[in-house]
């Protein structure tokens, strides 16, 4: 990262409400003054259900960086590890036209019930030109 660059987090978040079902978000764009893409974590408000329940495809620029059906849990870090480390390093991904896209999959599991849903986040580690 040189002088004239900085890191910043975008988040995007989006409602869990059907469940055993698909969600497609391809409404989010990066910031226009995005270098690269260096890292990508996923949060929810109940972790448990995004861990059992959960898998997605996801697109940065149009380009694919996790298959359909990706698991969730692989994105994910417990609250001991520290702010910085929690992100899945995704090396310089290109921002290309600015786009993200993401499809959700909430699959049933007896390990988390759905209950009322839950709200997932993607946190995006991004270095912008300033």
């Amino acid at each position: 990262m040189d002088h004239k660059t900085k890191e910043t987090r975008v988040s995007f978040s989006f409602k869990v409400d059907k469940q055993d079902g698909l969600i497609t978000v391809d409404h989010p764009e990066l910031p226009k003054h995005t270098k690269m893409v260096k890292g990508l974590q996923l949060i929810c408000d109940y972790p448990d259900k995004l861990y059992h329940r959960g898998s997605q495809r996801i697109e940065i620029g149009g380009e694919e960086l996790f298959p359909e059906g990706f698991d969730s849990k692989l994105l994910m870090s417990s609250l001991s590890v520290a702010p910085k480390e929690r992100f899945f390093e995704l090396g310089d991904v290109l921002p290309g036209d600015l786009s993200v896209k993401i499809r959700f999959r909430d699959k049933n599991h007896n390990s988390a019930d759905f209950e009322q849903g839950y709200t997932v986040s993607i946190i995006l580690l991004i270095e912008e030109t300033v």
